[in-house]
């Protein structure tokens, strides 16, 4: 890691333009890299994370020493109100995780190594960013808020293995800013966008396979339940059932609403799924797969006899053998694959 000679302004200008429009161009970690000496590989216990964490809080202090005095050592640093960061925002739907060992929990059930490439989407304060960084993996991290780009500038401005960009996640090329590389997510997310970045993940899913390895973020509780839920569980829905076709989704643990600053009204859950490369139910016409699961669960209190025919660019459901006196949530995506493939418009039966 390089020294901390230079002025502020300078270190947030070099962090915020690692990211080119053809891909990254990062330089080899340094010999004195905490994370690196420390052998971080797949998947460290959250002993080694917590021998890497403190290395790597260890050099920050130092070296951020010669410039505004020894930081604090806390994974969200600084100091003052909600640990020195700026003041959150609702309409981000920003609260700043705060838990050390949340932190670590995630990084942990992440699995990166040395070799790995993360996206890290809201990294906020950064207390998310250190425990990744522990790892040894190489870090994107997407910033909306031009504020915490600054804060997290001013924290690691130095470090070759992490890149913010100023960027919306929602919007975010992910293709070209990871450079065409397998990666993992991960990300304490602003509750009001999670539904939107898991449909957009699953257009990564299905256009290139094997690009996201694994997804691991914090969303709120009730839905990482919902999530989580399999067939015949009355909290399966849309999403749970077409990110069945790349993975199975599992709640890892509850963390407690304290575990943010400010709290927020909610307690929340981490979300992990391990993708695979290709989907696990097949289909030939994915948009009749969508089409079919979002018609039914618009109507989930229907028998699927009185919700399928009523959903457009649909072949008759005449014909078909099914029990249709069922309801969308006792469905497996097993089941949607094939209903799909029955139902698609063109085909022949």
């Amino acid at each position: 890691m390089g020294t901390r000679s230079d002025n502020s302004e300078n270190r947030r200008n070099r962090l915020n333009h690692k990211h080119s429009r053809g891909g990254h161009e990062r330089r080899p970690a340094q010999p004195d890299d905490p994370a690196r000496e420390s052998g971080a590989g797949n998947g460290l216990s959250a002993r080694e994370l917590d021998e890497a964490l403190n290395r790597l809080r260890d050099t920050e202090s130092e070296a951020g020493s010669e410039e505004t005095g020894a930081r604090l050592a806390a994974p969200i640093g600084y100091v003052r109100k909600h640990g020195g960061l700026p003041p959150a925002k609702k309409s981000l739907g920003q609260n700043w995780l705060a838990d050390p060992d949340v932190s670590r929990e995630i990084a942990s059930a992440l699995g990166a190594g040395a070799r790995d490439l993360v996206v890290e989407v809201g990294p906020g304060g950064g207390a998310l960013t250190g425990a990744l960084l522990a790892t040894g993996a190489e870090i994107v991290a997407l910033e909306i808020d031009s504020r915490m780009v600054e804060t997290l500038a001013d924290r690691w401005g130095d470090e070759d293995r992490l890149s913010v960009l100023h960027e919306d996640a929602l919007r975010a090329d992910l293709r070209a800013i990871t450079g065409g590389r397998p990666y993992l997510l991960a990300g304490n997310l602003p509750y009001h966008i999670t539904s939107s970045l898991l449909f957009k993940l699953l257009d990564e899913f299905r256009t290139r396979p094997g690009s996201v390895r694994r997804v691991v973020i914090i969303v709120q509780y009730e839905v990482a339940r919902r999530l989580a839920a399999g067939p015949g569980d009355s909290e399966a829905g849309i999403l749970s059932v077409l990110l069945r076709f790349w993975c199975e989704p599992e709640l890892v643990q509850k963390v407690s609403r304290e575990s943010f600053r400010p709290p927020p009204n909610v307690d929340a859950g981490v979300l992990k799924l391990d993708v695979s490369e290709r989907p696990i139910h097949p289909v030939t016409h994915w948009p009749t797969v969508v089409r079919l699961v979002k018609g039914t669960f618009a109507k989930r209190r229907k028998m699927l006899r009185n919700s399928v025919p009523a959903i457009p660019h649909l072949r008759p459901i005449e014909g078909v053998e099914f029990d249709w006196s069922r309801r969308p949530q006792t469905l497996s995506a097993a089941e949607f694959a094939w209903l799909a493939e029955q139902l698609a418009p063109g085909n022949e039966r």
